[in-house]
């Protein structure tokens, strides 16, 4: 029986990984000495986290947890 996803299940799976690319994206910046690729790992942090908080926000508003 294969399993079927609600949108619900694809919000918070969407958060969830947004939440573990800004811990990703902040870990390997601290191993980056090139200033040109830091700034843009930092960037990349960034997007993520507002990524995060508006998947959060979603949640949040349908009545269910992050």
């Amino acid at each position: 029986m294969p399993m079927k996803f609600s949108d619900m299940d694809m919000l918070q799976d969407y958060e969830k990984d947004a939440r573990m690319a800004v811990i990703a994206y902040s870990l390997i910046q601290t191993e980056i000495f090139d200033e040109t690729l830091r700034k843009l790992i930092t960037t990349a942090a960034s997007e993520a986290a507002k990524s995060q908080k508006t998947f959060a926000e979603l949640i949040l508003v349908r009545g269910d947890r992050p």
